[in-house]
């Protein structure tokens, strides 16, 4: 049988003349749009009339039928000038209830998924990546049993960590996940399903293609759960759902992480009333949904390298299964060798890891939990399927990391709904919470002492982020952002 991913027409997986690809609708066979016969691409409201040229775009083509499920092949596209928007909202009658298709199954070959980049890059073969076996040798020669520290020592000594940790004793890090009265009391997929519900929407990624799909909690419980890993049709994983707002699940994060957090330091902050971490407020302006993430991957799902969005810190209990964690320190020589890799066109044929230095491999079982400090490139594999509870922050610690990290997202083109939501409203917040600080000044009746004492050096580095001219900031407390500039300037003059 042809590979799926393998154009029936031409043969290749992968054509110069034809990068745009499109998926049949009924199966995973890939063609490029270019190889099917024009004679055979219609518009979707006269499908007896072939179109005149080409689509360009994703964005222009309703379906495709391959000829393994139809008499003939047929690509429909939309009828030109009809709105993207009210195209993609809409949902067809004959649309599949448990999967919907993101992007509706087209790509292009040589793009990077940053969402698979979060927990499942893609690989060629349908059960094995092909740097599965590169990334176990790497792992023997950087694997580290000694980075182990108790929840007491890392909270007191916050500031001063710069290297991945796991905690020795979790149990009393703060950090929380229900028992539940099944399965030894441990919080397991099908558990999640009936906290939130079977026709909760998640996204899926298929490893393979690169795709994201979106089917229901219900749909992905039974792949899961009741499917035997020899069984699934292809490696899948629910990479980021996002859980902070489903309060049933009864999920902590580990009390130095929230002690240490911006967001949770300086979002509801309004200089009248004094609001922090106020529900009210949190209506009115919601804040940053990174914190508490539900990860399930099924075993050897592989994550490329990447850098966390913003080089956030990272929190990583592992519910059940294992995971194996390959990583390498910010240091200039791995960040200039990770953005000329990023920048590739081909990343699947080169093992970033055989380049790095310094790096930290760690195996992480059930219940254990890890803490990742800012800016480390990472590279994560399953061997087993695992369901892992954890989230990302941004910290004071951190600050030259995370504006050194947006840059490199700018240079390797994040795209932007990728990248940390309203980075630069968390950044002005703390902009304006150091000045009112450091000039005595109060909100709500009391002093503003949320935020430690600040050195020059890191006001300097607030200023210089504030003053670049695409950040977009409308400060609370100050007429304009540049008012707001200038008050941190007289801060250090």
């Amino acid at each position: 049988m042809q590979d799926s991913n393998i154009c029936t027409h031409c043969e290749l997986e992968e054509n110069p003349n034809a990068l745009l690809w499109v998926k049949c609708d009924s199966c995973p066979q890939w063609v490029h749009v270019k190889c099917v016969p024009l004679k055979r691409i219609h518009y979707s409201d006269i499908p007896s009339t072939p179109v005149s040229s080409y689509p360009n775009s994703w964005k222009e083509i309703k379906s495709y039928r391959c000829v393994n499920h139809y008499e003939e092949e047929f690509l429909a596209i939309f009828p030109r000038g009809l709105p993207n928007g009210k195209r993609q909202r809409d949902r067809g009658e004959n649309e599949d209830s448990n999967h919907i298709s993101k992007r509706y199954n087209f790509r292009k070959k040589k793009d990077i998924d940053y969402i698979a980049l979060n927990e499942g890059e893609a690989k060629r073969e349908k059960m094995i990546h092909p740097h599965k076996d590169t990334f176990l040798r790497c792992f023997e020669k950087w694997e580290n049993k000694s980075n182990i520290i108790n929840a007491a020592k890392f909270a007191a000594t916050f500031n001063d960590i710069r290297e991945p940790y796991k905690i020795s004793d979790p149990w009393s890090s703060g950090v929380q996940v229900p028992k539940m009265e099944t399965n030894k009391g441990v919080l397991t997929v099908n558990d999640i399903t009936e906290i939130i519900g079977e026709d909760y929407r998640v996204d899926v990624m298929d490893v393979q293609t690169q795709m994201n799909e979106t089917w229901t909690l219900g749909s992905w419980n039974r792949y899961f759960t009741q499917t035997e890993p020899g069984n699934r049709d292809r490696i899948r994983n629910v990479i980021s759902l996002e859980v902070s707002n489903i309060k049933a699940l009864e999920l902590e994060r580990p009390t130095s992480v929230k002690q240490n957090d911006l967001v949770d330091q300086i979002w509801n902050w309004n200089e009248g009333l004094g609001k922090v971490n106020d529900e009210e407020a949190e209506e009115d302006n919601p804040r940053p949904k990174v914190t508490k993430y539900i990860l399930m991957s099924v075993k050897d799902a592989y994550t490329d390298f990447h850098l966390d969005f913003a080089g956030t810190s990272v929190y990583y209990n592992v519910i059940s299964g294992q995971k194996k964690f390959l990583l390498f320190p910010p240091t200039q020589s791995n960040v200039d060798k990770y953005v000329e890799w990023s920048l590739k066109e081909y990343q699947n044929s080169f093992f970033l890891g055989d380049v790095l230095e310094d790096g930290f491999a760690m195996e992480l079982n059930a219940g254990d939990l890890f803490m990742i400090p800012s800016g480390y490139i990472h590279v994560v594999y399953t061997p087993a399927d695992s369901l892992v509870f954890g989230g990302n922050f941004l910290a004071m610690r951190d600050l030259e990391t995370h504006f050194r990290i947006v840059e490199i997202e700018k240079l390797t083109k994040v795209p932007k709904r990728f990248t940390f939501p309203k980075f630069d409203q968390v950044i002005g917040k703390l902009c304006e919470y150091i000045v009112l600080s450091k000039n005595k000044k109060t909100v709500g009746g009391r002093d503003t002492d949320l935020i430690a004492e600040v050195s020059n050096s890191t006001i300097e580095l607030l200023y210089g982020y504030l003053l670049k001219p695409g950040v977009k900031y409308k400060p609370l407390s100050f007429a304009s952002r540049n008012y707001l500039v200038k008050a941190l300037a007289d801060l250090v003059t």
